[in-house]
């Protein structure tokens, strides 16, 4: 993918963020005025946007800035500490998760934590079906 491509992409993905952000906020008056998990995580979604948005923008105010993020982005070191980062945080959250339904259930939060469990499944099925796609396309 062109590296141009690529941050075009990101530049949607952060306005995408700061939408769902702003609906969630909205949101969060409309249903209850006092729900504020869903117009807290409205607003950090919101903020991620906009942090992601002002990169895009410094990033891309020149040609030179430009190529300095891609040798960067495409840098082996970089690329491999990235990927052991996702996999570590991968592993960690998954465990947490499932240390939260043993929690959960012996407080007789059952409802939770099956919420929970479907949630570890998704996440794990998700992983393998990319996996097995990645494969087959490398």
């Amino acid at each position: 993918m062109d590296f141009k491509k690529k941050l075009r992409t990101r530049l949607y993905l952060a306005i995408s963020y700061i939408i769902l952000g702003c609906i969630m906020i909205a949101a969060s008056f409309i249903m209850k005025p006092d729900n504020e998990f869903i117009s807290s995580f409205g607003i950090a979604l919101a903020v991620v946007g906009l942090v992601r948005l002002r990169n895009y923008v410094i990033i891309t105010r020149s040609e030179e800035r430009i190529k300095k993020q891609e040798i960067l982005e495409t840098d082996e070191r970089n690329i491999f500490i990235v990927n052991k980062a996702r996999s570590v945080s991968f592993i960690v959250y998954t465990l947490l998760l499932c240390v939260a339904v043993i929690v959960l259930s012996f407080l007789n939060m059952h409802q939770i934590a099956m919420w929970i469990s479907l949630s570890v499944f998704l996440l794990i099925a998700v992983y393998w079906i990319s996996y097995f796609i990645i494969r087959k396309k490398s």
